[in-house]
C-alpha cells in the first residue's frame, strides 16, 4: 500500500508539472490581492465574470484531495491486478488516465454571481494563505462522459437533456444502473438511469462529467462516490479540442506510467458524441399510492414498496360490505406499519348495540427484505391483522419489479390474502402442519402458530404511471375468493380480477377508485405527507438580528439582551454575567426542536449587544434549578465563520464546544450576581427576577374510537394551567379542564374486567363532571452527584389516582445510557376528579433502562415493576425520532396475569406519534401534537401517569439534544398547549 501511495504521489507531481493543459488549471486573468473578496475579483474579470467554473484554490485542500485520489489509485491497481486479458488492459487506461489529474485545492463554490456575493458576504470568500481564485481555461459547451477505460466522449450541451441521452449519444446507457455527474461548480450527484431505477434527476451543465460505468464492472460501481468527488475538484470538463492534446499515459503493465503528451489514441482518448435530434421524455419516479387496506400496493393486495421514512398518511376506502379507515406510518425506509378499524356494515356489533355496525381492529407491519436492483425485485415480509380478534390476519411474501413506468408485483399469501387455496402451501414440504390453519382464539395475542398455514394463493398485478403524471392506473389478480369471510359473511365473487386508478388531487391528497371482485365498486381517499422533513419558515418569528462584525460601539445593557433572546428563541434567561473576557449566559425551558437554530440566534444576540472585551460566549442550560450542560463558542471564530464561507479545512476547526457543568457552582461573583445590572450596563451581572407565578389557558381535544356506542366519542374543552414557584426546584402545579362540547350522551359501555378496575372506569371519570382537575401536585427536583437527580412528588398525580412517590435517575453527561427507579403510593380517585378519593390503593413503580440506541433516532426504553392493577410484569417501548422531532413509537407490556384475567386483547399494547407544532407552523412553538392509539382500554398493565419524568427533563444531557426534539412525553409548563388525542375504548 505505501507503494502504491508513493506511486499516486508521484504521478500527481507529474500530472501537475504538465503545464497548463489540465481541465483543472485555469487562468487567473487578474492577479488575487492577499484579503481581496471573490465578489471584487469577479467585477474586474471580462467577459465571463459570473462563470460557474470559477475556482477558488486553496492549498491547504490539496492534501485531502490527494489522499482521496491515492485511494482510488490503490482500488484501481488491485482490481486490474486480479483480472487479465482486456479487462486488466481496460482499468490499466484507466489508472493512466487517473494519474494525470492533479490534486488542485479546488473548493466548489454555490453562487458565483458577484453583485449577490456583495449583499451575502457569507457566501463571498477571501483570498488569503496562499489561496487564489481562477477563472477556467477556455470556454467549454460540452458535457464529456468518462468511459470506463478512461476515454472521453465528448457530447455538446443541449438544455432540457437528460443525463440519459448523454450516455446514450456515447453508448454507455445499456447494462448501466447509476450515473454520477459532477457540474462544473464542483456539485456532485447520483441518479438512476436503467429501466428499474430511471429518475429526473439534475440536468448537467455545461462542462459537467458524467460518470456511468456498467454493473458489470462492480469494482468501478464501488468506486464511483469517491471518483465523482474528485472529478468535481477538477474544474470543467475539457472541450473536444483541448482534451486532443493532454498528456496521455502509456501504461506498462502495471508499473509506473509517465505521462507523454501524445495525439489521441486510436479509438479515440478523445471521442464525440451526437445527441439525439427528439429529446426523450425526462422520467418520472416511481409513485407509490395506498391500497384498501391503507398499504403501499394495489387494490386488495400489497406490494413490497414503500414509502420514504417519516410518511405518515390516513386512508378511508369503502367496498361494500366493508369500510375501512387506517393510520399508516413508516419509521423507517425499509418498514411500513400502522393500525385500522373495519366497518362490517352488514353485521351488527352485538345484540345489545343494534345499531353500531361491526368494528374490527388491527395492526399492520410490513419489512422489506430485499432492496431492488437491475436482477433482484425488491421482497417485502408483511404481516396483516397480527394481535386482535384476527379476522382478517394474513401474511406475504410480495416481490416488485420496475420497467419504466410499469411496476409489476407477485406474491404469495397466507389466511385472509391466500383464501381461494389457488396453489399448494409450499411450506407442506417441510411439514404437513401447515396444511391445516387453526382458527382465532379471540384473545388479541399474536398467533404464531396459525403464521404460514393453511391454504396459500398466488396474487399479484401491475401498476402503470400514465404520460399524465397524476394518473396511475392499476390491474390486480386477488388471491382471495371471498367465500370464507369472516362472521360468516361470504361474498359473491364475479372475478379475480380488479382493476383501479389513483388520481392525486394534490400534493399529498389521492383519490382512488376502482372495480373489484367483477362487481362492486371502490372509492377510497388518502391524505398524507412526510412529516420528518416538516419545517415552515418562521414568518411570524422576529426577525434575527442584523449581523455586524464589530462589536457594538453603545451596548444596550443586560436587560435588553435577555429579552431579545427570548423573543429569538422562546427559552427563559436567568442570568448574564460577564467574568474577564467570557460572557456567561443561563438559559431555562430549552427542551425544544430545533435547537441549534436556537442557539445560533441567541449567540447572534450576544455578539450584537457584547462590548468588544468579550472574547467567548459560555451558554449554561438549566433545567429547574438543575445544572444539566454548556457550551462554549469563540467570538472570533463564530464572526469569521458568517462574514466568509471557510474552506473544509477551517470549517472543520470551528467547533461549539460541549462540557457538562459541575453540579453545585462555587460561589463567586460570576454565579452569584449580587446586584442587577441597570439598563446599559453591561460590566454587571444581570439576574433574572424570580416568576413566582404562571398561568396560561388553551383548549385540549380528547377522542375515543372504536366503542360499541359510537365508533368516534370526542370531548372539547378549555384547559387552564397554573404554578406557583417556591423556588427554582420545588413548585406546585395545577390544571383544571372545563368540557364545553362533547357527544357522550350515548356513552353507556363499561368494559369487562377480571382485575381491579384501574382504567375501565374511564366512562365514569369522563362523564362525571364538566369540571375537573386531572392534575395538582407538588413537585422537588435535585441532583445528589453530577450524574444522579432525584424527584419527590405529592397530590393528585393524574385523572384516576393521587398520591406520593419519588423518582431516581443515573444519567451520566454525554451517555447513551440511563437507569432510574420511580416509587408511588397512590390511591383511586373519585369519578368526578375533583378532591374525594376512592378505597383502592396501591403501590406502583418500576425500574427503567434507557438507551439511545445512536441508530437511525432509536430510542429504546425498558422497565419493570408493580402496576397499578397490583400485576406485575415489563414494558417494552421503541420510539424512532426524526431531525425536526417527529416521534413515531409503540410499546407492549406483559404482565403476570393471564390472557383470560386481563380480557380481550391479552396484553397491553399501542402506538403513539408526537408532532411538535415548531414543524407545522410559521411561529416558533414549544407545543406538541400527541396521537396515541391503544386496540383497548384495560386494566392489566397500566402505568401511573406521571407529570414529571427526570428522563425528560435532563433530556439535554443526550448525545444527540440538539440533533433530535425533546421527547414526546416531556412535561410542560403552565400555559403550554398540548393537544392530547387518546383512540382507545
Amino acid at each position: 500500500m505505501f507503494a502504491a501511495l508513493c506511486l499516486g504521489t508521484a504521478g500527481g507531481a507529474l500530472a501537475q508539472n504538465a503545464a497548463g493543459t489540465l481541465p483543472a488549471a485555469g487562468t487567473e486573468a487578474t492577479p488575487t490581492r492577499p484579503g481581496e473578496r471573490l465578489s471584487q475579483w469577479l467585477l474586474q474579470q471580462s467577459p465571463r465574470p459570473a462563470d460557474p467554473g470559477v475556482a477558488w484554490l486553496v492549498p491547504q485542500e490539496k492534501l485531502p484531495q490527494q489522499y482521496l485520489r491515492n485511494v482510488l489509485l490503490i482500488h484501481f491497481e488491485r482490481s486490474a491486478a486480479q483480472r487479465s486479458g482486456e479487462d486488466r488492459a481496460i482499468r490499466q487506461r484507466l489508472l493512466g488516465w487517473l494519474h494525470t489529474l492533479p490534486a488542485t485545492g479546488r473548493v466548489a463554490l454555490g453562487i458565483v454571481d458577484p453583485r449577490w456575493l456583495e449583499v451575502n458576504p457569507g457566501q463571498d470568500p477571501v483570498a488569503g494563505d496562499r489561496a487564489r481564485f481562477v477563472l477556467p481555461q477556455d470556454a467549454t459547451g460540452d458535457v464529456v462522459v468518462v468511459q470506463p477505460d478512461g476515454t472521453l466522449c465528448h457530447v455538446r450541451h443541449a438544455s432540457g437533456r437528460w443525463v440519459g441521452d448523454y450516455l446514450r449519444a456515447c453508448g454507455r446507457l445499456d447494462g448501466t444502473d447509476w450515473a454520477w455527474i459532477a457540474q462544473a461548480d464542483g456539485r456532485t450527484a447520483r441518479m438512476g438511469v436503467a429501466a428499474w431505477n430511471r429518475e429526473a434527476g439534475v440536468e448537467p451543465a455545461p462542462g459537467a462529467w458524467v460518470w456511468a460505468p456498467p454493473r458489470s464492472m462492480e469494482d468501478m460501481v464501488a468506486a464511483s462516490e469517491g471518483l465523482i468527488k474528485f472529478l468535481g475538484t477538477q474544474g470543467p470538463a475539457p472541450s473536444a479540442a483541448r482534451a486532443a492534446f493532454q498528456p496521455v499515459p502509456t501504461p506498462n503493465d502495471g508499473a509506473a506510467t509517465t505521462p507523454v503528451p501524445t495525439p489521441a489514441l486510436p479509438g479515440g482518448f478523445a471521442a464525440t458524441g451526437s445527441l439525439p435530434a427528439m429529446p426523450a421524455a425526462w422520467p418520472r419516479p416511481l409513485d407509490g399510492s395506498a391500497n384498501d387496506w391503507g398499504e403501499i400496493g394495489l387494490l386488495q393486495t400489497p406490494t413490497a414498496r414503500m414509502s420514504a421514512a417519516g410518511e405518515v398518511r390516513t386512508s378511508y376506502s369503502s367496498v361494500w360490505p366493508y369500510s375501512r379507515l387506517n393510520v399508516m406510518f413508516q419509521p423507517f425506509d425499509w418498514m411500513e406499519a400502522g393500525f385500522r378499524y373495519t366497518s362490517v356494515s352488514n353485521r351488527e356489533y352485538g345484540p345489545q348495540f343494534p345499531n353500531q355496525s361491526y368494528k374490527d381492529k388491527s395492526i399492520d407491519v410490513k419489512f422489506r427484505l430485499l432492496r431492488e436492483s437491475a436482477r433482484v425485485p425488491e421482497l417485502s415480509l408483511g404481516f396483516r391483522d397480527i394481535g386482535g380478534t384476527g379476522l382478517f390476519s394474513s401474511e406475504y411474501f410480495v416481490a416488485n419489479k420496475r420497467f419504466g413506468d410499469l411496476d409489476v408485483s407477485l406474491g404469495i399469501g397466507w389466511g385472509y390474502l391466500g383464501a381461494s387455496g389457488n396453489i399448494s402451501n409450499p411450506l407442506r414440504l417441510i411439514s404437513n402442519r401447515f396444511a391445516t390453519r387453526p382458527g382465532s382464539d379471540n384473545t388479541g395475542e399474536a398467533n404464531l402458530n396459525a403464521y404460514f398455514r393453511g391454504p396459500a394463493a398466488l396474487f399479484g398485478g401491475v401498476q402503470w404511471q400514465t404520460p399524465w403524471y397524476p394518473l396511475t392506473l392499476k390491474l390486480e389478480y386477488d388471491g382471495n375468493n371471498y367465500q370464507n369471510e369472516p362472521l360468516a359473511n361470504p361474498l359473491p365473487r364475479r372475478s379475480p380480477l380488479n382493476v383501479g386508478l389513483a388520481y392525486k388531487l394534490a400534493q399529498n391528497v389521492t383519490l382512488s377508485a376502482g372495480f373489484e371482485r367483477g362487481e362492486r365498486f371502490m372509492i377510497g381517499l388518502t391524505v398524507g405527507g412526510n412529516l420528518s422533513t416538516a419545517q415552515v419558515p418562521k414568518l411570524l418569528d422576529p426577525p434575527p438580528p442584523n449581523f455586524v462584525p464589530g462589536a457594538p460601539a453603545n451596548p444596550p445593557g443586560w436587560q435588553e439582551t435577555a429579552a431579545q433572546i427570548e423573543a429569538q428563541t422562546g427559552w427563559r434567561v436567568l442570568r448574564i454575567a460577564p467574568n474577564g473576557d467570557v460572557l456567561h449566559l443561563w438559559v431555562t425551558d430549552a427542551n425544544t426542536v430545533y435547537r441549534d437554530t436556537r442557539t445560533e440566534r441567541a449567540v447572534a444576540v450576544l455578539h450584537r449587544d457584547a462590548p468588544a472585551a468579550i472574547r467567548s460566549f459560555v451558554i449554561h442550560y438549566e433545567e429547574r434549578g438543575l445544572p444539566l450542560h454548556a457550551q462554549a463558542i469563540a467570538r472570533d471564530e463564530w464572526v469569521r465563520a458568517r462574514t466568509e464561507p471557510l474552506p473544509p479545512h477551517l470549517a472543520r476547526d470551528v467547533t461549539r464546544r460541549d462540557y457538562a457543568p459541575e453540579p453545585q457552582p462555587q460561589p463567586d461573583t460570576l454565579l452569584t450576581p449580587v446586584a442587577e445590572g441597570k439598563p446599559g450596563q453591561t460590566g454587571a451581572a444581570w439576574l433574572r427576577p424570580t416568576d413566582t407565578f404562571t398561568f396560561g389557558v388553551s383548549p385540549y381535544f380528547n377522542q375515543i374510537i372504536g366503542g360499541p356506542n359510537s365508533f368516534a366519542l370526542v370531548e372539547l374543552g378549555a384547559r387552564a394551567s397554573a404554578q406557583y414557584n417556591f423556588s427554582q426546584q420545588t413548585w406546585l402545579q395545577g390544571t383544571v379542564n372545563l368540557r364545553l362540547a362533547d357527544n357522550y350522551k350515548g356513552f353507556t359501555y363499561d368494559a369487562p374486567s377480571g382485575l381491579p378496575r384501574v382504567r375501565t372506569d374511564q366512562r365514569l371519570y369522563l362523564t362525571t363532571s364538566r369540571v375537573t382537575i386531572p392534575n395538582l401536585q407538588l413537585t422537588h427536583v435535585g441532583q445528589l452527584t453530577k450524574d444522579q437527580f432525584y424527584s419527590v412528588y405529592g397530590g393528585y398525580l393524574e385523572p384516576m389516582f393521587a398520591g406520593v412517590g419519588a423518582e431516581w435517575l443515573y444519567r451520566p453527561w454525554g451517555s447513551r445510557w440511563a437507569f432510574g427507579i420511580d416509587v408511588n403510593r397512590v390511591r383511586q380517585r373519585e369519578f368526578d376528579q375533583h378532591l374525594g378519593l376512592r378505597d383502592y390503593r396501591v403501590n406502583t413503580g418500576h425500574a427503567s433502562l434507557y438507551w439511545n440506541t445512536g441508530w437511525n433516532g432509536v430510542l429504546v426504553r425498558v422497565s419493570a415493576g408493580q402496576y397499578l392493577a397490583g400485576d406485575r410484569g415489563a414494558t417494552l417501548d421503541i420510539a424512532k425520532r426524526f431531525d425536526n422531532g417527529l416521534t413515531l413509537g409503540a410499546y407492549a407490556t406483559k404482565t403476570n396475569v393471564s390472557a383470560a384475567q386481563f380480557g380481550e386483547g391479552s396484553f397491553d399494547k399501542g402506538i403513539y406519534l408526537s408532532i411538535p407544532l415548531d414543524a407545522l407552523l410559521p411561529r416558533s412553538s414549544r407545543s406538541l401534537i400527541g396521537f396515541n392509539w391503544s386496540p383497548l382500554t384495560r386494566d392489566g398493565g397500566a402505568r401511573l401517569g406521571r407529570a414529571v419524568s427526570l428522563y425528560d427533563l435532563t433530556y439535554i444531557r443526550d448525545p444527540d439534544a440538539f440533533r433530535f426534539g425533546p421527547p414526546p412525553s416531556q412535561a410542560p409548563r403552565a400555559g403550554d398547549n398540548i393537544l392530547d388525542f387518546d383512540a382507545k375504548y
